[in-house]
This record gives structure tokens, sequence and C-alpha cells, in this order.
């Protein structure tokens, strides 16, 4: 029956302590309430910064795939025309010229 009233006791003679140190714990709540709130700030801040290099890295990286993407389409463009200018020197080299003949004034002014 006595544990009631200890308890109550305990927690009475917390409340007058903390009641008699109450600025000393006020001031420590203050001071870890701005510790807290720089902390939080600096987090913002360097989150900030981690996001924008992100960026600026997916941007470059976009930008460079496309340049590589543009490269190689101008490269099969320039391929494709290769082959076309080798088929056409090719068909040319195949098919026989037929040479005119030679009409009767040409022959005589030889």
């Amino acid at each position: 029956m006595a544990l009631p009233f200890i308890l109550g006791l305990a927690v009475g003679a917390g409340a007058i302590v903390a009641f008699n140190k109450s600025d000393k714990i006020k001031k420590k709540a203050c001071s870890l309430f701005d510790k807290s709130k720089d902390l939080a700030n600096n987090s913002l801040e360097k989150s900030k910064e981690t996001v924008d290099d992100v960026k600026q890295t997916i941007n470059a990286t976009a930008l460079c795939i496309k340049e590589k993407k543009e490269q190689a389409a101008l490269e099969e463009k320039t391929q494709a025309e290769k082959k076309l200018e080798t088929k056409i020197v090719k068909e040319t080299k195949k098919t026989p010229v037929k040479r005119a003949r030679k009409t009767k004034i040409e022959e005589e002014k030889e």
C-alpha cells in the first residue's frame, strides 16, 4: 500500500528539481534546438547542392548520348554514300563504253 505514496513522492521530488533547474533546462533545450536547426539548414543546403550536381550530370549525359546518336547517324549516312559511290564505280567499270564510228568526213581529215 505504500507503493503509490512512494511513487507520488518521487514524482513530486522530480517536479521540484525540474522547477528549480528550469532556467538551466531551458537554456539546454534552446541550445539543442538551435543546433538542430543549424544541422537541418546545412543538410538542406547540401541536399540542394547534390540535386544540382545530379541534374548537371544527367543533362551532360543526355547531351553526350544525343551527340553520339547524331554522330552515328552521320557515319551511317556517310557509309551509305560510300557504298553507293562504290557501286556506281563498279557498274561504270563493268559496262563497256560504246564508241561511235567515225564518219567518212572525219576519216578523210585524218
